[in-house]
């Protein structure tokens, strides 16, 4: 039975229905279809598969246990096509595990079987209708936000996280030195096309949700490793990374990517990383600069450890973060601010690279307040190669 077999209502919401029982389809489909509703039906997931590459469903009804794909593994390759389709799940033969997957991989309603006419006539449109919000939602989200995560299911993180994954690519900007006007070295800086993921930590929330962080660290560390034979001579690499990466073996040992060019890179943690983790950084701290690798502490003056993630890790370069030194040049207590951090990680022998250094004024002031490495488009954008600074 398919929508074009009978006469639906123009407009009608448009319901998938899957199941491997001739009969239970056949009821199913006539029920809906007398209640308003335009049907597909399809005998397998497999089936329901191509419908959903073609077409655009309010709502899939799906058997769980079915020959070929399950329900759980349709839910999966479903979130490839698209992400905000509401489905609803039916089994003869209820688990605990069974209903817990279904809830993790976003299903909208877990219905036992045989289902009241009437409950499943109202469990479809409330889930037609959530879809239509749903769908509503994340248009509008996509228009007015990147850093939003709207996606609270398993299957559909899964899916555009793999999308992102597949689009990841790395590009570079020049951290210099301004008063001998040299280039000093790059740092990596992580991008892909799923709008949703701009920024490395949009990415990593979405990526630890479900599990996927060592794959991704993986990922983008590969990336950096395969476009590292054009670093100029003499150049460092300031890679971001998780305190616990190392830890995981994704720094060093087996295949680590980085690890063949260590003595160039720069391993940059966030000062915002909760103490439990930089502990774990500090622990591998040894053997990272046995290797040849140095420490950099990211985001300096913004996060919660203050001067005890100097006391772990004892860096060999720290990162004032931009929003410290944006508009120094106009603002006298931020020039207070930051000519006294200078002073003292001047005293504990840390150079301080300025981030984000936007404005020949901002370049000025910073050198006035004892300034030397820094980083930003003043210097140079992020490019795909390794572009010579701008002085």
């Amino acid at each position: 039975m398919t929508a074009s077999a009978t006469i639906s209502p123009v407009g009608a919401r448009r319901v998938l229905v899957i199941d491997d029982e001739p009969a239970v389809l056949r009821v199913l489909g006539l029920l809906l279809e007398r209640n308003g509703f335009a049907v597909d039906s399809a005998a397998d997931a497999s089936i329901g598969l191509k419908h959903l590459e073609s077409n655009t469903y309010h709502c899939v009804l799906s058997d769980i246990i079915m020959p070929g794909l399950s329900g759980l593994d349709f839910l999966r390759e479903l979130r490839r096509h698209d992400l905000d389709v509401p489905v609803i799940l039916m089994t003869a033969g209820p688990t605990l595990d069974s209903a817990l997957d279904a809830i993790e991989y976003g299903a909208q309603s877990y219905l036992l079987k045989p289902v009241e006419p009437e409950a499943l006539v109202q469990a479809v449109g409330r889930a037609a209708a959530l879809g239509e919000m749903a769908r509503a939602k994340r248009t509008a989200l996509a228009k007015t936000s990147t850093d939003a995560l709207p996606y609270g299911d398993r299957a559909t993180l899964e899916s555009v996280l793999k999308r992102a994954f597949d689009t990841i690519r790395v590009v570079f900007q020049p951290i210099v030195s301004m008063r001998e006007e040299r280039l000093v070295g790059y740092e990596a800086l992580m991008r892909c096309d799923e709008t949703l993921f701009a920024s490395y930590g949009a990415l990593l929330a979405a990526a630890d949700r479900i599990g996927w962080r060592t794959t991704l660290s993986r990922t983008i560390y590969q990336r950096i490793a395969q476009t590292c034979s054009e670093l100029p001579e003499g150049a460092l690499l300031f890679v971001n990374i998780h305190p616990r990466d190392a830890q995981e073996g994704l720094i060093m040992g087996g295949d680590a990517p980085l690890e063949p060019i260590a003595r160039q890179v720069v391993l940059e943690v966030s000062e915002h990383a909760p103490p439990d983790q930089l502990d774990a950084l500090a622990a591998q701290a040894p053997k990272l600069r046995g290797a040849g690798f140095r420490i950099a502490i990211d985001d300096l003056g913004t996060g919660p450890s203050g001067l005890s993630t100097f006391g772990r890790l004892t860096p060999e370069f720290t990162k004032l973060d931009r929003s410290m030194l944006a508009g120094i040049d106009s603002d006298p207590k931020k020039e207070k601010i930051v000519r006294a951090m200078y002073a003292m990680c001047a005293v504990l022998g840390v150079p301080i690279i300025a981030e984000g250094v936007e404005t020949p004024g901002e370049r000025q002031a910073l050198i006035a307040c004892g300034a030397d490495l820094a980083q930003g488009n003043e210097f140079g954008a992020p490019a795909n190669s390794f572009a010579a600074p701008v002085f």
